[in-house]
């Protein structure tokens, strides 16, 4: 969590920069100005005494790793059978918008907000309209209509692993978010956030969830083979990982599986890699080679396996940990009811003891462009639909199962803990208690 006086003066002329840039660019028709929202006015208000702070772009030395990553489909979405799916809703007599997304979840999400938002701010009422596309073709129509000026959303939905894409192209063309977001960016992990800062520092998307990679244990079947989650805790490097996938491997409990699954063309594998040596500049080129050279070790002793799909894997029973986002939790609890109660989550391994420990991983960015004539007021609303405490806490977590990025609520047992979430109880442990144990070691790599 980035403090200090310093950073703060920092995030404030960063925003009269902000705030200078967008007088300056000249919307053409009426644009509500940031702020005049009530429901946003009333949020900004209630954190007036409380430390707001940015980023001054420290982490960035984690790097990019565009070129890298095949980026087709790579969230895991599954392209919509129907290619163009639209509704509209809100108040008629509102400001109108125009919102795409690639996940229907995300329609109905966005809908019982804004019914909160237009009875919280009679005044500023909206009505939008919703457009749900395929994930590839999503991406593409964004990109044409941003470069072309013409046809592009106000409100747009984009995968984590290709917002790079979108700034890279059409960045200039991308309202700037740190005023609307600044409200909420005290409680948020700046690890998250940061992902979505351009070169000028200046935040371009907000997002859904924290996505941290941690790694994963089937403890029923490492107990099975004589391993104890004493043993699991005190795993610290790759090395301890895998010697401890050895033990597995010549247990009786051991013939006919593997310790673990690598797909080498998951993005964890890179960006978890830089993030360990996100600190260390002279090292972090060497990172990605590091962790191939561990990954051949591990197939060639057949502690891993090779593979495409881990579902299939784990419902194979033909593995008993693997390394992941948290939003895996989500095939655990939706597609895997007969896992309940086997798997225990932990922090990953590093190379060297006092590394960076994870890396924000799969998530859903949301950007506002700046050609919208009312991109302060979509601003204002998408950040509250997002990042509000409260939505976070009675809707984002119990709708969509996302794990928020909202640190007040890893600390809240009666949300972090409630027993009537299945995604609290379906594991061994609390996700959000891991969150909580790594979040001082969770760093910035940019897809």
């Amino acid at each position: 969590m980035n403090s200090g006086i310093s950073k703060f003066k920092k995030m404030i002329i960063m925003l009269f920069a902000v705030l200078s840039a967008v007088s300056l660019a000249g919307c053409a028709g009426p644009v509500s100005p940031v702020g005049e929202s009530k429901t946003a006015e009333r949020i900004r208000g209630s954190r007036n005494k409380q430390q707001v702070t940015g980023t001054d772009g420290s982490q960035d030395a984690a790097g990019s790793l565009s070129a890298g990553i095949n980026t087709d489909n790579i969230s895991g979405q599954e392209d919509q059978l129907v290619s163009d799916n639209t509704v509209t809703d809100g108040d008629p007599d509102g400001v109108h918008l125009e919102l795409w997304t690639y996940d229907s979840d995300h329609v109905a999400y966005y809908r019982k907000l804004l019914k909160d938002w237009n009875d919280q701010d009679p005044d500023y009422t909206l009505e939008i309209t919703f457009r749900t596309l395929p994930n590839s073709e999503l991406h593409e129509t964004l990109l044409e209509s941003l470069k072309s000026g013409e046809g592009a959303p106000d409100i747009c939905d984009v995968d984590a692993y290709r917002f790079p894409e979108i700034l890279k192209e059409g960045g200039n063309l991308l309202y700037p978010l740190d005023v609307a977001a600044a409200p909420y960016l005290y409680d948020l992990h700046s690890s998250r956030t940061d992902v979505y800062r351009g070169e000028d520092n200046i935040l371009y998307a907000v997002p859904f969830r924290m996505g941290a990679a941690v790694q994963y244990w089937n403890m029923e079947a490492l107990e099975e083979a004589g391993i104890t989650q004493k043993e699991v805790d005190a795993v610290v490097t790759w090395g301890d990982y895998n010697a401890l996938g050895e033990k597995f491997k010549s247990s009786s409990q051991g013939a006919g599986k593997y310790f673990t699954a690598i797909n080498k063309d998951d993005p964890v594998w890179p960006m978890l890699a830089m993030a360990e040596y996100s600190e260390d500049a002279e090292n972090i080129g060497n990172a990605t080679a590091e962790m191939t050279a561990l990954h051949q070790v591990m197939l060639d002793s057949q502690t891993a396996k090779s593979s495409e799909n881990i579902s299939q894997d784990i419902a194979a029973g033909s593995i008993v940990s693997f390394t992941g986002s948290l939003a895996f939790t989500n095939r655990f609890v939706e597609d895997m009811h007969d896992e309940t109660g086997r798997w225990y989550i932990t922090k990953c391994p590093v190379f060297a003891e006092g590394q960076p420990c994870s890396v924000c991983l799969d998530d859903t960015a949301t950007v506002i462009t700046a050609g919208s004539r009312a991109a302060a007021l979509a601003a204002d609303f998408i950040c509250y639909a997002k990042l509000y405490t409260e939505n976070a806490k009675t809707m984002l977590w119990p709708d969509l199962s996302y794990d928020v990025c909202n640190m007040t609520l890893w600390e809240d047992e009666t949300f972090a803990h409630d027993v009537t979430h299945e995604y609290n109880t379906f594991f061994r442990n609390r996700p959000y208690d891991v969150l909580k144990e790594i979040k001082d070691r969770i760093a910035t790599v940019k897809p």
